[in-house]
């Protein structure tokens, strides 16, 4: 069985930052003319530690990593993200459109922090390949934010039905009440890229 575990989230200070103009699509997703959209969004825009650009002359002490963990600790200092008091489970909605019809449905989960776990425990299964290139970047951001900008998918079971919200398109807000047994991922769990990185940081 799989350990989750609240934790005190750093989220964006809406009166400093406008939240359609400083989130970004994963970094695997993200295509360079993405890349400059996001950057002429707004200066807080997360894709400066998420996917930040890289330049010809950068170096060990200014590159994309160091420029991301300066961004981030600059964005603390200043207010523009701030960490939750007490830790907190997190319930995520998504509304979406069924590709090649009109039906709406609601996908439901929660954000919330995980023990890291071998493989070889049972715990956690790949869904996929990973590549060495991506794992070796995910995991110098990492290393040098100690932070994670994404979040692990996994399938975890609800029987109790206790991750419920209205329909919207995305939502993220704290889970007020203590929650028990349903918070706690099934063993056959989906995981990706995130493990594996979190893996070679521990190693």
């Amino acid at each position: 069985m799989a350990q989750v575990h609240p934790f005190r989230a750093f989220r964006y200070n809406p009166a400093r930052a406008a939240f359609d103009r400083v989130l970004t699509q994963p970094y695997d997703k993200i295509s360079p003319a993405m890349q400059e959209k996001y950057y002429a969004a707004d200066p807080h825009n997360l894709i400066a530690i998420e996917k930040g650009r890289v330049f010809p002359n950068d170096s060990a002490q200014n590159n994309v990593y160091t420029r991301a963990a300066s961004a981030l600790q600059d964005w603390i200092r200043n207010d523009v993200v701030a960490r939750d008091p007490a830790p907190s489970f997190y319930a995520y909605t998504q509304e979406y459109t069924v590709p090649g019809s009109d039906e709406r449905r609601t996908r439901r989960g929660f954000i919330g922090a995980g023990k890291l776990e071998d493989y070889s425990a049972g715990v956690v299964f790949r869904h996929e390949q990973t590549l060495s290139g991506p794992k070796a970047d995910r995991l110098e951001l990492l290393r040098h934010t100690r932070t994670h900008t994404g979040q692990l998918f996994m399938l975890y079971s609800d029987a109790e039905r206790r991750i419920v919200e209205p329909q919207h398109h995305h939502r993220v807000f704290v889970l007020k009440e203590r929650v028990h047994g349903s918070l706690l991922c099934v063993r056959v769990c989906i995981g990706r890229k995130r493990n594996a990185t979190n893996q070679d940081l521990c190693s």
